[in-house]
């Protein structure tokens, strides 16, 4: 059967092709439809596509892109209907965002039938503010979806990659005084992120740093994706604990524990130690099944689909 056509507008390809979350939803996009990129540079310059002729239309635009350019984009589109898909939907709300107000003003120039969001909590948040929104999950390639290593067989035990903003040394601080060192691994290119989690027993941070908006301080609401790629390569995952983790089902996914405060987090790692050893390797695989299973980042194409 014929493929749709989907007109995908980006930044620019070597972004996509760079970006560890742009790379695996384009990927799976051109499993799905006839896809054709068009970048702001040739929107600007050689617009040589017309989003009328495809059957679907959807931004993956940076937010700041999307409201720096919103007349070059506006008149490229001609009023043609355009989905946006969009992982940073706080900086369009947060008190002192530069891009505060982003999407009434992207709304007022575009034909938006919905705003892709990946946190259910943020969805709810702008459809009671009348933004058009969907919920999807950010996901993982299902050929990144592996157990790996048994418990046994990895080398750091209590570990974090990434960037270790305030909030995180703040939090590693607070373990180490109960005696709980966590091992942080600088940030590195996202292959080497995802063999170094096959190498860790459990990934620990923290996202408690909560944001000010519409002058209430309010949690995060995010980045769970986090916690569901330890998930995906049979790692255990901590963080603290919010709402949203339902939205990525961390209740299918046996590997991911929430903390509600940190002196939690001792008792919570003694849990994971003290499991019978093939308990928990099976809490391992089956963490990583689950989320090839899931394939969060079709729900992208079904949001297309539906809307």
């Amino acid at each position: 059967m014929k493929k749709k056509s989907l007109l995908l507008l980006v930044d620019a390809r070597s972004y996509i092709r760079e970006n560890c979350y742009q790379s695996q939803l384009a990927e799976v996009l051109e499993q799905e439809y006839d896809v054709r990129m068009i970048t702001l540079k040739e929107i600007k310059y050689l617009p040589w596509a017309n989003p009328k002729s495809y059957d679907k239309v959807l931004s993956v635009l940076k937010l700041r892109t999307l409201d720096d350019n919103l007349n070059i984009i506006s008149r490229f589109m001609g009023g043609g209907q355009l989905y946006i898909y969009e992982q940073d939907v706080w900086q369009a709300y947060m008190d002192d965002s530069p891009w505060k107000g982003a999407y009434a003003r992207i709304l007022e120039k575009l034909n938006v039938v919905s705003f892709f969001l990946t946190t259910r909590w943020w969805t709810d948040f702008c459809k009671a503010r009348g933004v058009p929104a969907t919920f999807v999950r950010m996901g993982m390639l299902q050929r990144y979806c592996d157990a790996g290593p048994t418990w046994e067989n990895r080398h750091h035990h209590l570990a974090f990659q990434g960037t270790l903003h305030p909030h995180r040394k703040k939090f590693y601080d607070e373990l180490a005084g109960y005696g709980l060192n966590v091992e942080f691994i600088k940030s590195r290119p996202y292959h080497q992120f995802l063999e170094a989690l096959h190498d860790m027993q459990i990934y620990i941070h923290t996202e408690d740093a909560p944001w000010t908006v519409e002058g209430q301080v309010i949690p995060r609401n995010a980045l769970w994706i986090k916690d569901t790629e330890a998930a995906a390569r049979g790692s255990f995952a901590i963080r603290d604990h919010e709402d949203e983790a339902y939205a990525y089902g961390i209740d299918e996914l046996p590997t991911i524990f929430t903390y509600r405060k940190v002196s939690d987090v001792p008792d919570i790692i003694a849990q994971i130690q003290n499991m019978n050893p093939d308990e928990r390797n099976e809490r391992m695989r089956t963490s990583a099944k689950k989320m090839f299973e899931r394939n969060d980042w079709m729900t992208i194409v079904r949001a297309m689909e539906s809307n």
